[in-house]
């Protein structure tokens, strides 16, 4: 039996308010205020977005001079410590031949090693407008000189420690380039921890979910109202449910959409991690320079009544008032000057000179990445005059650190 439409209106647009206001009142449901979990997560991924910024601008200045023609190297020794440290990226800008000037730190072509750049400083003018150099960590001169057409620019730019990984490579050691791009591929996973938060709340229904009831076609006033069951969202129990393969059509294009995003997010990450651990290997080819002045004996040169004494029991000592150690020494008394000029200790590939008197050090320095490394420690003796000799022992010391947080040094024997 079929009723007057006019006794279907009524009941249609009270199915229809209905919904509506089920549908809203469930999207008020969604909408809630960030509590604590969700400001930690946005406070992280903020300083991961952070350190992830600052990396890529650090590689970014260690490149980008290119475009002007400018020359970036890699620093491989530490002659030049403590302006210059191993690890750091300095770009050279080309000057013309008559502008090098005293005091200014030079790029150039190493006179002592075909094919391969130098880093040191202008000291002063030799014979003939050739350029004489020392590097600030050497006690003495550079014993050959360098012809200014050889010279590739003056360094104006330093970017500290963005070379690391072409230290690390050309020195084997793997393990410690594989933890930093674990490190940078976890800060990279962190950057999305606050996503759902960014993307904001969602009413159910608005995508086409599960949620959504049927749709009430509006009425224009010329359409005939028909009757209807009642509204799921009216009635708790509905007699006209969703058909069963419109919902799941629904689940699978949620699915794709999702599916979808996380290849996006993953296929970004991915290049970032790529294009940031190769940029090591886009940089020209490193700068390497003597960690001593290259002034040498000859074999004929030594054979003469006096000798340069060695220093003698060099020992390491963990110090009790810090983390570090403290590197101590002898030397014989039983010679013409009771003390030599100078004494150069080195510690890996670090270098610095102490005065004669001295007999005992203290050191704590430590980088941003040492996992239990160990560093050799020697000892060179200098009498002033350009003879040398080295330590009748060596010893070593041990480094942990991890961005210079507990930081520890130790002796390792």
């Amino acid at each position: 039996m079929s009723s007057h439409p006019a006794h279907a209106l009524p009941g249609r647009r009270a199915a229809a308010g209905t919904a509506a206001a089920g549908a809203a009142a469930g999207a008020a449901a969604v909408v809630t205020s960030p509590d604590a979990a969700d400001w930690a997560r946005i406070g992280v991924a903020t300083v991961a977005r952070g350190l992830v910024a600052v990396l890529l601008g650090l590689a970014f200045w260690a490149v980008a001079p290119l475009v002007l023609g400018w020359q970036p190297t890699t620093v491989m020794t530490g002659s030049m410590e403590p302006r210059i440290q191993v690890g750091d990226v300095v770009v050279a800008r080309p000057v013309a031949e008559t502008s090098l000037q005293p005091g200014q730190v030079l790029l150039f072509d190493d006179p002592d090693q075909a094919g391969h750049l130098r880093l040191h400083r202008f000291a002063e003018p030799g014979v003939d407008g050739l350029v004489v150099t020392k590097g600030d960590a050497n006690p003495e001169l550079d014993s050959t000189p360098v012809e200014r057409s050889a010279v590739h620019g003056v360094a104006m730019v330093r970017v500290p420690a963005v070379g690391l990984p072409v230290v690390w490579a050309r020195e084997g050691q793997w393990s410690r380039l594989a933890l930093v791009v674990a490190a940078f591929a976890v800060v990279l996973a962190l950057t999305t921890l606050d996503g759902p938060l960014r993307r904001g709340p969602v009413a159910p229904g608005a995508d086409g979910g599960d949620d959504a009831g049927p749709r009430v076609p509006p009425l224009d006033g010329h359409e005939e109202a028909r009757p209807t069951h009642p509204s799921p969202v009216a009635s708790a129990t509905p007699s006209d449910p969703v058909p069963a393969h419109a919902s799941g059509t629904r689940r699978e294009l949620r699915r794709l959409e999702r599916r979808r995003r996380r290849l996006r997010a993953a296929a970004a990450g991915t290049a970032v991690v790529v294009g940031a651990a190769g940029i090591g290997f886009l940089l020209p080819a490193e700068a390497l320079a003597a960690p001593f002045g290259a002034r040498t004996t000859s074999p004929t040169s030594t054979m003469t009544a006096y000798t340069v004494p060695a220093a003698t029991a060099v020992t390491c000592v963990n110090s009790t008032s810090n983390s570090g150690v403290v590197i101590s020494w002898s030397y014989p008394t039983s010679v013409p000057a009771s003390d030599p000029a100078s004494f150069t200790v080195t510690i890996g590939s670090a270098t610095q000179d102490f005065p004669g008197a001295t007999r005992a050090i203290s050191y704590n320095n430590v980088g941003l990445l040492d996992l239990g490394t160990v560093y050799p420690v020697t000892l060179r003796t200098n009498d002033g005059s350009g003879w040398t000799k080295p330590g009748s022992n060596t010893t070593g010391i041990r480094i942990v650190s991890v961005l210079g947080l507990g930081a520890t040094v130790r002796c390792a024997n």
